[in-house]
């Protein structure tokens, strides 16, 4: 079986009064599913949103049949998710283009399986190395694709928070889905971008490296505050302790 230690923080940071981040976290399997949202939209909009993000996505992986794969739970589930925001943001004048990133990660038989729209990421931290999984759906990260932009240049950019991609704004959102085998010792952080933006991803590393998963979100948190908390501040991390043996590794990604 999977066995696996988990904890989740999220905080409002320096300077917003209201958190509009969602996290959360279900049993799934031999393991769980955790996800983060973020919203957008200010208040009350952007805590709907989030929300109601999350509270659909885990009804709708509850509901799914039992013959379908956890790819095609998360696909439609998120998609739902889509369309519950976009409908309540059209019929409801006060939550008018609502929307929220999500990223939603299930982790059961040795088997990461991950839903990702927006900005929020997944990262995987392997034998002290981190990679970023998730693709952020956002103008700056099209531009450095089309090599219009440095990476570099893309973390302090004016436009680095304009979203290409959420929850809520199309009828059809289109998600990307991608697949990797675990092994003991591999450690998963979910946060949102008010957390990544302010935090270099060597920092992430060294927490990551550094603590168990509740030490790792609060130190997380708190180094988010020290620079500055201009967003709201989410952190999940799941440390893998044991796994069923995969035959081989492999990795997919695409939508």
């Amino acid at each position: 079986m999977t066995e696996i230690t988990f904890f989740q923080l999220t905080d409002a940071g320096c300077v917003q009064r209201e958190n509009e981040d969602a996290v959360g976290a279900w049993p799934h399997g031999d393991g769980m599913v955790f996800a983060v949202a973020d919203g957008l939209g200010g208040e009350p909009a952007g805590e709907v949103a989030s929300q109601l993000a999350l509270d659909v996505l885990a009804r709708e992986i509850e509901r799914a049949p039992a013959g379908w794969g956890v790819p095609k739970r998360l696909r439609r589930a998120v998609q739902e998710a889509n369309l519950e925001i976009y409908t309540k943001g059209v019929t409801v004048p006060d939550l008018r283009r609502m929307g929220s990133t999500l990223t939603a990660s299930a982790v059961a038989a040795g088997t990461l399986t991950a839903a990702h729209v927006g900005d929020t990421r997944l990262y995987l931290a392997r034998d002290r190395a981190l990679a970023q999984l998730t693709k952020d759906h956002t103008w700056v990260e099209e531009q450095v694709g089309y090599g219009l932009l440095a990476p570099g240049e893309a973390r302090t950019h004016p436009r680095r928070g304009v979203l290409t991609r959420c929850l809520g704004h199309e009828l059809i959102v289109a998600i990307d889905v991608l697949t990797i085998e675990l092994r003991p010792g591999d450690v998963l952080l979910q946060c949102s971008d008010g957390l990544h933006g302010l935090l270099a991803d060597a920092e992430l590393a060294e927490i990551l490296a550094a603590h168990d998963p509740e030490a790792a979100c609060r130190a997380l948190i708190r180094r988010g505050r020290e620079e500055g908390g201009t967003g709201n501040l989410s952190a999940q991390v799941a440390a893998v302790r044991r796994c069923p043996t995969p035959a081989r590794a492999w990795w997919r990604f695409g939508r």
